[in-house]
């Protein structure tokens, strides 16, 4: 990595460019407004970190502050300025200066994994998801997520950056619901593959994307529950029963999540969590010798208890 070695500076706003190698690419001016108040009551506190680069000094760390110097028309800003980078230092700098801080969109993000990954395979060094994460700073779920975002289609990744410009509150879309698809296409795949023999992966992608976009389903919460469709044989459910509800499902635009899953595995996912407490309460109440160690409130519920055991078992006193 680059020497940490470097000289404080003041410097003009136009003699600074941005990192080209930022992932992060998106700056909402929302987000910006109240840091340009703070640095107009106060100014710049704290310097940003830039290197030269033919005549002017590219930024490493601190592009918001910039900009906001910039729209303040301050005539200097305190920069630290350290020696320039390789490309792959720069990257992996960027990261790690930032990635402590707010979350960066996710796609932007995955943009320059991707120049990561392609520069250490030149290197011939590790490229999985683990080394990945190691050098940048981020968990391993995050560079996965990221990466499952390239494979989606061309139309998508626009989308998905032109939602990235607006204020969070009004995106309608976000990387998160892309990610909840992917993970129920893929234990669709592991779990029931002949569902995939009559509809595409593509078209499962886009057919659940409606149902979110046009209402159908309000919460990317829901597209989980496909997830448990597609395990249904291990609450006994046969899969050929369940092969064709998630066809219909991906084929019929109007078909609830919720609909499929109370039409296959809703009562078999029930039984089994009421046969599991059941089974932890057997073990817990088994600690007490006798009714005279039971709490009141303890006797009371398990007299209501007893009451829809006795009615669904019938009363054997």
């Amino acid at each position: 990595m680059v020497a940490k070695q470097s000289n404080l500076l003041n410097i003009s706003p136009s003699d600074i460019k941005p990192n080209p190698e930022n992932p992060r690419l998106i700056f909402r001016e929302s987000e910006l407004q109240e840091l340009l108040e703070s640095i107009r009551e106060v100014g710049v506190r704290v310097p940003i970190a830039v290197y030269e680069d033919h005549g002017k000094y590219v930024i490493l760390d601190g592009e918001r502050r910039w900009r906001c110097t910039l729209k303040l028309n301050h005539k200097t800003i305190p920069a630290l300025v350290q020696p320039k980078p390789s490309r792959l230092e720069n990257l992996l700098m960027m990261f790690n200066i930032h990635n402590v801080r707010v979350q960066w969109d996710l796609l932007p993000m995955a943009f320059k994994l991707r120049e990561i990954r392609t520069m250490l395979q030149k290197e011939g060094k590790s490229t999985d998801f683990t080394h990945l994460a190691g050098i940048t700073g981020l968990s391993d779920a995050t560079v996965k997520r990221a990466f499952e975002l390239l494979d989606l289609p061309q139309k998508y990744q626009d989308m998905l950056l032109r939602e990235s410009e607006k204020p969070r509150s009004e995106q309608k879309v976000t990387a998160d619901l892309f990610i909840e698809i992917n993970k129920a296409l893929r234990v669709v795949e592991k779990y029931t593959p002949e569902v995939l023999e009559d509809i595409s992966k593509a078209k499962f992608v886009d057919s659940m994307f409606k149902k979110y976009t046009d209402g159908i389903e309000n919460n990317i919460v829901n597209f989980r529950r496909i997830s448990k469709i597609a395990r249904s044989e291990n609450t006994g459910i046969k899969k050929s029963m369940v092969v064709p509800i998630l066809i219909n499902l991906v084929k019929s635009p109007e078909c609830r999540i919720e609909q499929a899953y109370t039409d296959t595995v809703s009562k078999a996912y029930q039984s089994r969590d009421i046969s599991s407490k059941a089974h932890a309460l057997a073990g817990s109440l088994a600690k007490y010798h006798n009714v005279k160690q039971l709490p009141e409130e303890l006797k009371s519920s398990l007299q209501n208890l007893r009451k829809e055991i006795d009615r669904l078992l019938g009363d054997r006193r």
